[in-house]
């Protein structure tokens, strides 16, 4: 299934993508201000699951590509939720470095906020982020999500415990 948004399209994941996917995984940047992966993932690892994950119903795992170029793939999003809490969904994105600060994001998250509210009955979306991670602090911001606390040393990254913040929109 593909969602359009007013610059990107959300998609399914396909072969092209998995060059992209690496360089998610491997980008210092990225994770610096995630969780990340706690070991190297091979390229076949990553294809396998997000091709598994893709086919649930209770989630949506898409490649965030440029609209005019849908074969450009930029990121990924991933809205997850479980049948027990079926209002609720927790959202995750990673844009490319070469994607960031054009409003790729701002348009992928307000997408797939409109398509989970309208299309798929959930009532409220929430992402967790890491406290240092303004970037992504500002995206949510901007998408109108609601920071509505901080879990204190919830992780722990390169040796230190780190905050994280809730982020929440309700429809």
């Amino acid at each position: 299934m593909e969602i359009a948004g007013n610059k990107v399209v959300l998609r399914p994941v396909e072969e092209q993508d998995r060059e992209m996917l690496m360089n998610l995984i491997a980008d210092p940047e990225i994770v610096k201000v995630t969780g990340g992966y706690f070991s190297t993932s091979s390229g076949d690892l990553q294809m396998n699951w997000l091709r598994a994950m893709s086919n649930s119903p209770e989630s949506l795992y898409e490649v965030i590509a440029d609209r005019d170029n849908p074969r450009m793939a930029l990121g990924i999003i991933i809205l997850s939720h479980d049948k027990e809490e079926r209002g609720k969904g927790e959202l995750y994105i990673k844009l490319m470095n070469s994607a960031r600060k054009k409003g790729y994001g701002e348009d992928a998250v307000n997408t797939l906020v409109s398509h989970a509210f309208c299309e798929q009955g959930i009532n409220c979306i929430y992402s967790n982020v890491l406290e240092d991670n303004t970037a992504s602090r500002r995206l949510f911001e901007k998408c109108h999500f609601k920071q509505e606390g901080v879990y204190k040393s919830s992780i722990c990254k390169n040796g230190y415990y780190k905050n994280v913040c809730i982020y929440r929109i309700r429809r």
